[in-house]
């Protein structure tokens, strides 16, 4: 059962933007028009070039981006789905990322006053003294929590009604269920797809420069895959390997210097794509004639054929 392979989880990040409405300003200037109050308003930046707020803001989206690439999509409010195999990884490494955090948080603040006395000369008459909150304070706006659900099934579902208002909602539940996970999935198929495409769109341009990651991101996705793929989508597996064995052999360096090399590592890059095409096409086919089963790939598959790959 799926209850048994994954779990729910949602990263929460908080980073004091450093940015207020002034209400005075937004009001003159309105008047200054002609206009109705409400036709704008004025933000004042705070801390302008307060590197160690930066600082913060760039570890939080490392954060979210490591949390997106070991999770898949599953619901519109911030939970997505955790495979149980990647439980382990995940809170060790949130463990270090909160530990970072906390750390950048305390060089913020320790040089806090000093970027409010840096930027009162720029903001000049637009400076208010109450706009800063105290350090204390402010502590309160910085924050990391990783929270883990579990993922609901219609036989939890547990209130007084009819029998058969209960079973009609339990499944709904279920069915949910199987649509996030059809989510999920597609999702890993796009992923799979963009990173190849990719590799051809850099490959066929002989006078682009080559970055190391042109590989090595395909490689990493290919290593992930197979523990993402929590509904064992058997055709996933197989392109990932087949990915792995024929794309990831040469680093970027060799390919950019060897010619002949690169050109048949894009051809093959461009075979797996339109093997890949095949079988989503395939899948549609067959959805058409005949219902699917839940571990299969339900829905909008061709949108992801059609998606534009990765720049």
């Amino acid at each position: 059962m799926i209850t048994e392979k994954a779990m729910l989880a949602a990263v929460h990040i908080s980073v004091w933007t450093a940015v207020k409405h002034d209400r005075k300003v937004s009001r003159e200037v309105a008047d200054q028009h002609g206009a109705h109050q409400g036709a704008g308003r004025y933000n004042k930046q705070l801390l302008h070039g307060a590197a160690k707020l930066e600082e913060l803001r760039t570890l939080a989206g490392q954060i979210r981006q490591y949390f997106y690439k070991v999770t898949l999509p599953w619901s519109d409010e911030g939970f997505r789905l955790l495979p149980a195999n990647f439980y382990f990884d995940l809170m060790a490494r949130m463990r270090e990322f909160e530990a970072s955090f906390d750390q950048a948080v305390d060089a913020f603040l320790r040089v806090y006053p000093e970027y409010i006395e840096q930027v009162r000369p720029e903001l000049n008459g637009l400076f208010r003294e109450e706009d800063y909150p105290s350090p204390e304070k402010l502590r309160t706006k910085f924050g990391v929590k990783l929270e883990v659900l579990p993922i609901p099934t219609g036989a939890d579902f547990r209130v007084e009604m009819s029998a058969e208002e209960q079973a009609r909602v339990a499944r709904e539940i279920d069915a949910n269920v199987r649509e996030s996970l059809m989510r999920g999935t597609e999702d890993l198929w796009k992923r799979l797809r963009e990173v190849v495409a990719h590799m051809v769109e850099r490959l066929n341009e002989p006078e682009s420069r080559f970055h190391g990651s042109l590989v090595t991101n395909v490689l990493d996705l290919v290593d992930l895959l197979p523990r993402l793929n929590v509904n064992g989508d058997s055709d996933l597996n197989r392109f990932a390997e087949q990915i792995r064995q024929r794309l990831c052999n040469h680093s970027a360096q060799e390919l950019k210097k060897h010619d002949l090399l690169r050109v048949t590592t894009a051809a093959d890059a461009a075979n797996i794509v339109a093997e890949m095409d095949g079988v989503l096409r395939g899948r549609e086919s067959a959805k058409s004639e005949e219902p699917a089963s839940a571990d299969e790939i339900f829905a909008h598959m061709s949108a992801y054929m059609e998606a534009p790959t990765a720049a």
